[in-house]
């Protein structure tokens, strides 16, 4: 992603609106992907911290945004090349943080935030990591 937080910002808007109009779905597990993690699922751990973080008003690095970007972007290509625009469009909608009840006002976005915040931390963490870095640039060579 650019360094311009406009531009950050641009680029993030469709993965918000996305994650403001779909339906609930499980975050997954709640630790840092391990290693032999495949791509398409560690991206998928990230992703749904990184969407649960913005949701939640957690702050999260640049650094950590960009690297979850190049990971989420090489899940997305290798979704596509192994089952179209269905699979690629499946794994964004797996993503997606719960809907919340607005008859409920914020509580239980609330309280699923609460649970959620140590994990969004441990999941930047790992992102802001040499490992994490690591990850990055493999998940950016194989786009190549």
């Amino acid at each position: 992603m650019s360094a311009n937080p406009r531009h950050r910002a641009a680029a993030l808007a469709p993965l918000l609106l996305a994650a403001c109009t779909a339906g609930p779905a499980p975050l997954p597990a709640a630790n840092p992907p391990q290693p032999d993690t495949p791509l398409a699922e560690r991206a998928a751990i990230l992703g749904g911290f990184l969407r649960a973080a913005l949701l939640c008003g957690q702050p999260v690095s640049a650094t950590a945004q960009d690297r979850a970007a190049a990971i989420e972007a090489a899940a997305l290509d290798l979704r596509q090349r192994q089952g179209g625009t269905a699979a690629r469009d499946a794994f964004l909608r797996a993503l997606q943080p719960p809907a919340f009840d607005p008859r409920r006002q914020g509580r239980d976005r609330d309280a699923w935030c609460a649970r959620q915040r140590p994990d969004i931390r441990r999941v930047a963490a790992w992102l802001d990591s040499e490992e994490g870095a690591a990850f990055a640039a493999q998940a950016e060579a194989a786009r190549r």
